[in-house]
C-alpha cells in the first residue's frame, strides 16, 4: 500500500513538476507542511522535540517550524527526481565550493573520497555539479536509495531518483549486506585509477556502524568511508551540501581528515566519526532543516 500510495503521488506531482518554476516549490511545500492533515503532528512533534533537545537554544515553536521545513524539503526532493526526467533534464543554480583540496588529493595518484552530510539535497546537486568539472565518480548507494525498500521499490520506484543521477556518476556502487566485500573491492578498483567515491555518512549507507557525538549526543554514523580511505591511503574529505537562498546548491568540500596511521584501525575510525560530526556541527547549526539525521541523533543516557 506504501509503494501504491507513492506512485500515485509521484504521478500526480509529475505535470507539477514540469511547469511550476522553481522558485515556487519550495514556498508551496513549506505552506503544505502547516496544513494539519499534510504530515504526521506526532512525526512534527517527535522530531521538533530531538531539535530543541539538541539545538539548547531554539525555542519550542522555532523547533516545530524547522520540522515541518524539513518535512517540506523530502517532498520538494521528488519535485527535483521529477523535473530530471524532463527533456534537457534539471539544472540548478550550484556552487561548487573547495575544488582547489579535491584537486591536490587527486594529484597523490589514490584517488580520494568524498564524504558526503546526510543533508536533504546530497544527492543529485553533488553528482551533477562534479561531472560538470569533469570527475569521474563512483558512488556507493543503498539498494533503499529513493522511496521504498520492498522488492518492487527497490525495482520499479526507486529508479525515478537513480536514472537521472546515473546520467552524471561513473558507476552506482549498491552495498549488499550479504556480501559487503564485494563494493568495497569496487571502489578501491576506482581509487586505484585515480579516480572518486562518494559515500554518504548515513546510517543507511554501509554495514559498519559507530556512534560520534554531536549536540551533546549521539548520532550512528556509517564508516565505510575511512575505512576505505585508511586501506588505500587516498584522503578523506569531508563535503557539505546544502542550499542556500543566494548561493543555491552549495557543494563545500572541506580540508581532509587526518588518519593516523599508528592508531589502531577501531580507533583511528572513531576519531574520523569524531571529526566528521565536529565539522558538521556549524553546518547544522546553520542549516537545521535541511539535516536528515535528527531522527536518529539521541541524548545521551
Amino acid at each position: 500500500m506504501s509503494d501504491l500510495t507513492t506512485a500515485l503521488g509521484l504521478a500526480a506531482l509529475l505535470l507539477p513538476a514540469w511547469i511550476l518554476p522553481e522558485p515556487s516549490w519550495a514556498p508551496l511545500w513549506r505552506a503544505s507542511a502547516r496544513l494539519p492533515f499534510f504530515t504526521s503532528q506526532r512525526a512534527i512533534r517527535r522530531t521538533a522535540k530531538s531539535i530543541a533537545t539538541a539545538l539548547g537554544d531554539v525555542s519550542e515553536t522555532r523547533a516545530r517550524a524547522i520540522a515541518r521545513d524539513l518535512r517540506a524539503t523530502i517532498y520538494e526532493l521528488r519535485l527535483q527526481d521529477l523535473r530530471a526526467w524532463k527533456p534537457g533534464g534539471w539544472m540548478p543554480k550550484l556552487s561548487l565550493e573547495g575544488e582547489a583540496l579535491l584537486v591536490a588529493a587527486l594529484k597523490g595518484e589514490k584517488g580520494a573520497v568524498l564524504w558526503v552530510s546526510p543533508t536533504i539535497f546530497n544527492s543529485l546537486p553533488t553528482k551533477i555539479a562534479l561531472s560538470l568539472k569533469g570527475y569521474k565518480v563512483s558512488h556507493l548507494s543503498s539498494p533503499a536509495h529513493g522511496y521504498s525498500e520492498t522488492q518492487f521499490g527497490v525495482d520499479r520506484l526507486n529508479k525515478v531518483r537513480c536514472v537521472p543521477e546515473d546520467r552524471y556518476i561513473k558507476e552506482r556502487i549498491v552495498f549488499d549486506s550479504e556480501a559487503p566485500t564485494t563494493a568495497m573491492r569496487k571502489m578501491m578498483r576506482a581509487l586505484k585509477a585515480g579516480e572518486v567515491v562518494s559515500i554518504v555518512a548515513a546510517n543507511t549507507e554501509g554495514f559498519e556502524m559507530v556512534e560520534g557525538s554531536i549536540f551533546g549526543g549521539l548520532l550512528p554514523v556509517a564508516v565505510g568511508a575511512p575505512r576505505l580511505a585508511a586501506l588505500t591511503g587516498a584522503p578523506l574529505l569531508p563535503t557539505f551540501v546544502v542550499r542556500d537562498p543566494e548561493l543555491g546548491f552549495r557543494i563545500v568540500i572541506e580540508p581532509p581528515i587526518a588518519l593516523d596511521p599508528k592508531q589502531p584501525a577501531d580507533d583511528r575510525t572513531v576519531a574520523a566519526a569524531t571529526e566528521y560530526l565536529r565539522r558538521s556541527d556549524p553546518w547544522v547549526r546553520r542549516y537545521p532543516e535541511q539535516w536528515r539525521a535528527w531522527s536518529k541523533w539521541r541524548p545521551r543516557a
